[in-house]
């Protein structure tokens, strides 16, 4: 027997069963108290924030039916979806059933989902519905993109916006589920799974339903795993050394993740709600610190979008945090990111007698003002993460920057292929203009070798990077 999801058995029932919209079935609840009912309703908001539950609410409500009256079998309320009934001919045939007066209810109720998916022509027809529509007749539009909904038809709406959820109702609700249902979950599984529903309740409950599957206990750590996210304490230890300006360590941290099985815009989510409760946590007078990381990182989350190597904008994004003094060393912290809550130290008198023996707190200089070679030794290092024999053809190269070229003079011509083939060329490009801070254009020279002793030493050069490339040593 196929068991039912949790998200339909736990689907709301009435307005009080509904979570986290309070604003909408207060307004709603008191109104029908009151016996005022609307010809046309409208429900906008998120995904999974329980627009078409509400919109069944109000069909029993407005025909006094028991909350757990079976809305499908009522053959007075009408369900329909837009998205594959979008056309004019479909609202016509609407229109042909609204002059029969209902069978059995008070009212004939007509639930539309995903309204803005409907076609001009048809919002066109249904209109002149809405201007005039029968007495037995009420309307329940629901929508997730509510602005591209015509103004005539939102102005004969009576309009009920939702939100997203917060993620501690949904932790809260997602625990009576647990306790009804004999799930054991902890606390840190609870949080996790709310945040990555991001708002919507259907979501949360689905990822509940897919971890209770495996019959055993649901930990942060199975969490984290199922979702993307990959090892927590490896996902802390990576934050730890951003904090602690450790280059080597949050990109080592991070490749082990993504090996690990970690899915990179997940995983950025995860870091950037991690940040984001430690600064709404934080005394007014540290959250400031916190600012330059969320943006950081949020632009990162914005990146992979349409980034060609997911990946990519997030190693960018660590490497600029731990490069600057945003990233405060911590000193013995219980949680890695509220160490840049610590006091910081001021910095000592500056004595004229030794002006550089003293610490300051002045700030590095930004990416883009770095010297070139700095520019091109941080670049080098990314690229060696992403692609080992790649970093050691480059290295071979020379690679200088002039202006906004970065310059490859390869003595082998197979090496020269390599760096411009079309996906290594787009690799290198991201990296070195991210680093640089302007936008960065590859251009790469083949130089021949003329004379025996300059052949000589290319062969040595090319031994030398098969070595880099492939590991091993020359035996004699």
């Amino acid at each position: 027997m196929v068991q039912l999801a949790l998200y339909r058995s736990y689907r709301p029932l009435d307005l009080a069963d509904v979570v986290g919209q309070k604003h909408v079935t207060d307004t709603l609840d008191k109104a029908f108290q009151k016996g005022a009912i609307s010809h046309a309703y409208l429900l906008t908001g998120p995904r999974g924030t329980g627009k078409t539950s509400v919109a069944r609410i109000i069909a029993r409500r407005v025909n006094q039916l028991p909350s757990e009256a079976d809305i499908a079998r009522e053959l007075d309320v009408i369900e329909i979806d837009a998205a594959s009934n979008r056309g004019i001919d479909e609202i016509r045939a609407l229109r042909d059933k609204l002059a029969t007066a209902p069978s059995t209810l008070p009212y004939k109720v007509f639930i539309i989902d995903e309204v803005h998916m409907l076609t001009r022509e048809a919002f066109n027809a249904l209109l002149k519905t809405l201007e005039e529509p029968p007495p037995h007749v009420i309307f329940v539009l629901a929508t997730t993109e509510v602005h591209k909904l015509p103004d005539t038809i939102i102005s004969r709406t009576q309009r009920h916006d939702f939100r997203l959820i917060t993620a501690a109702d949904l932790a809260q609700t997602l625990k009576d589920v647990a306790k009804k249902e004999n799930i054991t979950i902890d606390d840190e599984a609870l949080r996790l799974i709310a945040e990555q529903a991001q708002g919507g309740f259907r979501d949360a409950l689905s990822l509940l339903d897919q971890l209770a599957s495996r019959g055993e206990a649901i930990t942060g750590e199975v969490v984290a795993q199922t979702a993307g996210i990959g090892d927590i304490t490896l996902a802390q230890s990576l934050l730890t050394a951003t904090l602690e300006s450790d280059t080597s360590g949050a990109l080592d941290a991070l490749q082990k993740l993504l090996t690990a099985g970690a899915e990179p815009t997940i995983l950025t989510e995860y870091l950037l709600a991690y940040v984001r409760s430690e600064f709404l946590r934080a005394e007014p007078k540290f959250a400031q610190r916190y600012v330059p990381i969320l943006r950081t990182l949020s632009r990162a989350t914005s990146e992979q979008r349409t980034a060609t190597i997911p990946s990519l904008p997030l190693e960018l994004a660590l490497w600029e945090l731990t490069q600057s003094t945003v990233a405060t060393r911590p000193t013995q912290s219980a949680s890695p990111v509220a160490a840049v809550t610590q006091q910081p130290t001021p910095p000592k008198k500056q004595s004229s007698a030794t002006p550089n023996s003293v610490r300051t707190t002045k700030h590095t200089p930004p990416i883009a003002g770095l010297n070139d070679s700095v520019i091109a030794t941080k670049a080098l290092s990314l690229i060696k993460i992403k692609n080992n024999s790649l970093y050691a053809i480059l290295r071979s190269g020379e690679p200088t920057l002039e202006g906004n070229q970065l310059l490859i003079r390869c003595r082998f011509r197979f090496h020269k292929e390599r760096i411009e083939e079309a996906r290594n060329r787009q690799l290198i490009e991201a990296i070195f203009t991210k680093a640089a801070g302007r936008t960065i254009e590859l251009r790469v020279e083949h130089t021949s070798a003329d004379a025996p002793a300059q052949e000589a030493h290319d062969d040595q050069e090319l031994v030398a990077s098969a070595l880099e490339i492939l590991g091993g040593e020359v035996i004699e």
